[in-house]
């Protein structure tokens, strides 16, 4: 995956240039059409899976438990992991998955394990406060503009 896509996606607005590069070079991209279906774990699973865009609804035993979407991460390293262990993603609109592979990261551990850290923390950051932080500061509640320069 090219440096420059990776950096484009929400998750990774926080990491570095150099975290980027060498993260860009173990990361894929994958499009899901509405209907596939993705395991969260399991001999096909991925180690980590962001979601860019699309929508999906998490099932498990049978029942929907969750609903996953742009700024969601899932996979063995992703922090809901926990709670999907078992549990199957149903692709509801068309996705676009970045995706990093087990024997991947497990290489990128040894050589660059700064990278890997930057982008655990990455998308263990809740999308809320993600997206606060891209924001930018917000000026305080009690002030008023008074008048716009043109």
């Amino acid at each position: 995956m090219q440096t420059l896509r990776l950096a484009a996606v929400t998750h990774l607005h926080a990491l570095s240039f150099d975290h980027l590069d060498v993260l860009a070079a173990c990361a894929d991209e994958l499009w899901i059409a509405a209907g596939g279906r993705l395991l969260l774990d399991g001999r096909l699973h991925h180690e980590l899976a962001l979601i860019v865009e699309g929508r999906g609804t998490v099932r498990c035993a049978g029942e929907s438990i969750d609903e996953l979407g742009p700024g969601d991460a899932f996979g063995a390293l992703s922090p809901r992991r926990a709670a999907y262990g078992t549990a199957t993603v149903r692709v509801v609109e068309n996705m676009h998955l970045v995706t990093f592979a087990s024997h991947a990261l497990r290489q990128l551990r040894a050589s660059a394990p700064e990278a890997v850290a930057a982008l655990l923390a990455a998308c263990a950051t809740d999308v809320r406060e993600r997206a606060a932080a891209c924001a930018g500061a917000r000026p305080a509640p009690e002030l008023t503009l008074v008048a716009a320069v043109a």
